[in-house]
């Protein structure tokens, strides 16, 4: 019996002293979690008022790289921060926020260590739109979607439309082989149509249709323009389908047939 006595109180005593250590890591814990912050909170202040007696105050800033992106946008990320101290300017935090904006690819920020804030902003540039789901996006390069625009906007863009799904992931090969050809000097293009994800037509303004070759486009738009060099202006009018899927063989589709 005891035996029996001694133990529960060793089990006690154990749990009782497992209890305190846990009890007191809790509070250390808690100090020192609130003396860190108390610290840094006072590092703070006196670097504020350090910077707002020598005039080391973020007040000025200088962007560059801006076209899509409005200048307000910017002012309005940075507005909160005048007046801080320079050295204080949580730039992360700022670089995060202007980063809200779909135009922006890249950030670079750095200071003066005085009053001014520099911000070079690189923006995406759009290569097409794309047409999806009847709205428009416009894309990148690498078929990346920035931004929707919207019909009223279309008159003002030079930028070539694509149809089809995955259009936009394709799209760069194809302008490169229309820009090596001069092609959208010579003629008018209503859109681009990705077909079946294997081919693609051409859609001129004219209400003629170039049915692209799968396995090599760019011979097919230099054997279309070789053609129509060699019509007379009657033959063209006429025709509103060329069949250019086969290399060696241009089928031609009249508008009565």
């Amino acid at each position: 019996m005891n035996n029996i006595n001694r133990r529960r109180y060793v089990l006690s005593f154990r749990s009782f002293t497992y209890f305190c250590i846990f009890l007191f890591l809790i509070i250390f814990s808690f100090l020192l979690y609130f003396y860190k912050n108390n610290i840094i909170e006072t590092s703070k202040n006196i670097i504020q008022s350090f910077s707002e007696n020598f005039q080391y105050q973020f007040t000025k800033f200088d962007i560059s790289g801006l076209e899509k992106i409005e200048l307000k946008f910017v002012e309005d990320k940075l507005e909160n921060y005048i007046g801080s101290s320079i050295f204080l300017l949580p730039l992360d935090q700022i670089n995060d926020s202007i980063k809200e904006n779909n135009w922006v690819k890249e950030i670079y920020l750095n200071t003066n260590y005085k009053d001014t804030l520099f911000i070079r902003i690189e923006e995406y540039k759009p290569i097409g739109i794309y047409f999806f789901n009847e709205k428009y996006f416009v894309f990148d390069e690498n078929g990346k979607i920035i931004d929707q625009i919207y019909i009223k906007d279309l008159t003002n863009q030079s930028l070539l439309i694509f149809k089809g799904n995955s259009s936009n992931l394709k799209a760069n090969s194809l302008i490169n082989f229309l820009k090596n050809n001069d092609f959208e000097k010579k003629y008018q293009i209503e859109s681009l149509e990705f077909i079946n994800k294997r081919r693609w037509d051409i859609n001129l303004y004219s209400n003629v249709k170039l049915m692209l070759s799968e396995e090599d486009p760019n011979k097919s738009i230099q054997n279309f323009i070789m053609i129509q060099n060699k019509l007379s202006e009657t033959d063209i009018n006429n025709i509103k389908t060329y069949d250019l899927r086969n290399l060696k063989k241009t089928i031609l589709i009249n508008l009565n047939d």
